[in-house]
Parts: C-alpha cells; sequence; structure tokens
C-alpha cells in the first residue's frame, strides 16, 4: 500500500509516454545551465507523475503544453542566450575528425581503384603533406598514411571553426 502523498508508479507505457516528453523537453532546455535544468526536470517529472495519478498521463502530458513551449517558459527566465558546448562538440568532432576522415576513405579507395584499372600495382601519393602509399595488387590491397603537421593543422582548424559555430561562442559576450 502506497501513501498518499507518494503517487503510484506509472505503468510502461505512460512511463514512454513521459520520458519521450522529457527527452524533448530536455532537447528544447539546452540552453539551460545544467544544474538547473537537473532541478527543473525533476521537478516537472515529479509534477507529471503527481498529476497523472489523478488524471491519466495523456491529460498530464497535454495540460503541460508542447515541450518546446514549456521551456521557452523557462529559459525566458534567463538573463541571456547561453553557449551550447556539446552542440560545438559534436559539430566539431563531426566536420573536424570525420570529415577529414571519410575524405581520406575516398582518396584511398580511389587510389586503390584507379591502380586497379591500371592493373595493380604500388603508388605513392601525399594527402594534405602526408605521405600515402597505396598498393593492390592479388594479394589484396593496402593503404599506409604517416600523419602529417598540415593535415592534423587543418583537422584541428575544422575542429575550433565547426565547435565555434556550433556553441555559438558569441553568446559569452556581454550585452
Amino acid at each position: 500500500m502506497s501513501s498518499p502523498a507518494t503517487p503510484a508508479r506509472p505503468g510502461a507505457r505512460d512511463r514512454w509516454r513521459r520520458d519521450v516528453y522529457l527527452l524533448r523537453f530536455g532537447a528544447a532546455m539546452q540552453d539551460h545551465p545544467y544544474r538547473q535544468y537537473r532541478r527543473i526536470r525533476a521537478e516537472v517529472r515529479a509534477s507529471v507523475d503527481a498529476a497523472a495519478a489523478d488524471v491519466g498521463m495523456r491529460r498530464a502530458l497535454e495540460d503541460l503544453g508542447a515541450p518546446r513551449r514549456l521551456a521557452l517558459a523557462y529559459l525566458d527566465e534567463l538573463d541571456r542566450d547561453r553557449p551550447r558546448w556539446t552542440d560545438g562538440a559534436v559539430l566539431g568532432a563531426i566536420i573536424g575528425i570525420g570529415f577529414p576522415a571519410y575524405m581520406f576513405l575516398a582518396y584511398a579507395l580511389g587510389a586503390i581503384d584507379t591502380l586497379d584499372a591500371a592493373g595493380g600495382g604500388s603508388v605513392r601519393l601525399s594527402w594534405l603533406g602526408a605521405p600515402v602509399t597505396a598498393t593492390s595488387d592479388a594479394g589484396g590491397m593496402s593503404v599506409d598514411l604517416v600523419l602529417s603537421w598540415q593535415g592534423t593543422a587543418v583537422s584541428a582548424g575544422l575542429f575550433a571553426l565547426a565547435f565555434a559555430l556550433g556553441a555559438r561562442v558569441w553568446r559569452l559576450r556581454r550585452h
């Protein structure tokens, strides 16, 4: 028997609905300071569970409104916009690490394909200043790459630019 102050635990389907709502709410709250966001999220969760015990989960979530609208109400309380560090890190990794890796893979596969079309063999090339040796013969294919400072600088520059744009670092400037 549960106490009257503690609402009954929602069923699996209702927990899923609540968690999806909170996930969407969290995505919209990423500009909010994390510690405060965690407190707000816990309060919203407790409020939803309490309301769901009275009117059901669907109605409780409908009464709260769209997650984005709820998040905007909390964000309006902030004195200024904040950078989005996580977005910057993700975008920096994609553009600064993933993109050069993808381009090198395309370059290496093109070199191997060209060697196959020419009947096989081995060739020494250069990619962003780094020596590359591509080999393709009846025994298989291989690509050897030695990292260079030029390639590392290009990757670091792309990462920094993408991080700054993704994080919206200009939000650090006070008005």
